[in-house]
């Protein structure tokens, strides 16, 4: 089997990140609509990212000692990891939300719904910035994970007003804090895979 070109290399990271913006749409399906089969398919799709990420970074590491742009390159598979992980915290969280039956309040829904959709958005964003290269590209993954970030931090905030009112108990608090946090950990590596992607 021929060595990877960096190239070849591109096109598995957009493939990755397609397979992420997978992932988050089964899990969204799973949330709304109390679907465990959904969470199964995504976390399958997760254990071959992580499969992935130890293929591609030994195939950046051969290359990256005379290679600047592969050495750029080589802790992209690892970010692309992490943000597998961040969405397998979200499926761990919506299973056991499943099983246990947790009733989240009307705008909890609302504000998660917000979340997944923002996920993927960043996740197409991120391919796209992949394919075409352009500073346009990786400026709105940042802008939009960045937004990401602050909407999470909003949610929580809310959160513990509904918490402190009674209007949610504390063991659906631990839950839905998972799902936020895990959203905030999903933009930052959203922005660290462009960024590295960019540079040169």
């Amino acid at each position: 089997m021929p060595a990877k070109t960096v190239k070849d290399i591109k096109k598995d990271i957009y493939l990755m990140l397609h397979k992420t913006q997978e992932m988050l749409d089964l899990t969204a399906d799973a949330f709304m609509k109390s679907k465990p089969s959904k969470l199964d398919e995504a976390a399958e799709i997760s254990k071959e990212i992580h499969r992935n990420e130890d293929d591609l970074t030994e195939a950046l590491v051969k290359m990256a000692p005379g290679n600047s742009e592969a050495r750029a390159m080589l802790t992209v598979p690892a970010h692309l990891e992490k943000i597998a992980t961040s969405v397998e915290r979200v499926i761990d969280q919506t299973r056991n939300r499943i099983r246990e039956g947790m009733l989240f309040s009307d705008k909890a829904i609302r504000e998660t719904d917000v979340l997944f959709k923002s996920g993927a958005d960043i996740m197409k964003k991120a391919g796209d910035a992949i394919v075409t290269g352009s500073k346009a590209s990786t400026d709105a993954v940042m802008v939009e994970s960045d937004k990401m970030v602050r909407m999470a931090a909003d949610f929580s905030t809310a959160h513990e007003n509904r918490l402190v009112s009674g209007e949610c108990s504390p063991k659906l608090s631990t839950t839905y804090l998972c799902i936020l946090y895990a959203f905030e950990d999903l933009a930052w590596h959203s922005k660290e895979t462009v960024r590295k992607m960019a540079a040169k």
